[in-house]
């Protein structure tokens, strides 16, 4: 049995089979190699280009020119960068990749997110200008006669218009925040009657004094009535002579 397995082992049929399978074997090892050669495209190598810094544009020009595929992927602001620069890539600088490999791209925003104002009545004015200050809001301060609200924020205002905290505005507005201030000085209470509020709180900040509680009568039903209504009386009254400067008055404001 031995003898005849080694005979066949050596007979021309089995070595014709031997060699089917070098062959083949060898045939696919080639095929193969080419293959990986193939796909592996050692031509289309490029070596990935600086393109932070430089405008949106201009990156995506530079990209493109060497057969890349530039894909803008996120944006930020800030304040002092170059709005719409390229401010990070990926891949990096430097690195090999194959043609049509996208690369993406972070810039900065041309126009600057908006920011609530965060800060309202009675909110302690170091506080308030800190938190200002970092939304990058472009600040001034004044000061006005307020007993009350001394050292503390009597209102913000944009355009000379009073906001509410959760105003919304453009990072970079200019903003005018007004502190309360204790003055050691008597002043005369101003006439308010017949005055819509308005004109009632400038004469009153003219004054040196400020604006208290504020109170609309039963008469008053929509929008339109608030604002047309006058103010029918006043606390401290006129006749009441002089006062601290800062001091508040209440108003009560009815129909015309």
């Amino acid at each position: 049995m031995i003898k005849w397995l080694l005979k066949f082992a050596i007979s021309k049929e089995m070595m014709l089979t031997y060699g089917k399978v070098v062959f083949t074997g060898i045939a696919i090892l080639v095929v193969a190699w080419y293959g990986l050669k193939l796909n592996s495209r050692p031509w289309s190598e490029r070596t990935v280009p600086y393109v932070e810094g430089m405008m949106i544009d201009s990156a995506i020009q530079v990209l493109e020119e060497i057969d890349l595929v530039p894909v803008l992927y996120d944006s930020v602001f800030s304040h002092s960068a170059m709005k719409g620069s390229v401010c990070l890539q990926s891949p990096d600088s430097g690195s090999f990749v194959k043609s049509g490999r996208p690369v993406y791209l972070t810039t900065y925003k041309i126009i600057p997110p908006d920011e609530s104002i965060g800060v309202k009545e009675g909110v302690e004015a170091k506080f308030a200008i800190k938190k200002l200050k970092g939304k990058r809001f472009d600040l001034t301060i004044k000061y006005e006669p307020n007993n009350e609200l001394a050292g503390k924020v009597v209102r913000v205002e944009y355009n000379g218009i009073t906001q509410r905290e959760d105003k919304k505005l453009r990072s970079g507005s200019e903003l005018t925040l007004i502190i309360g201030e204790e003055v050691d000085k008597q002043v005369r209470i101003p006439w308010l009657i017949g005055l819509n509020r308005a004109d009632a709180e400038k004469r009153l900040s003219n004054s040196s004094l400020s604006v208290g509680f504020v109170e609309y009568g039963d008469s008053l039903f929509t929008r339109k009535d608030t604002l047309s209504a006058l103010v029918e009386s006043q606390f401290p009254a006129s006749s009441a002579g002089y006062v601290k400067a800062g001091t508040a008055i209440d108003l009560f404001l009815e129909k015309p």
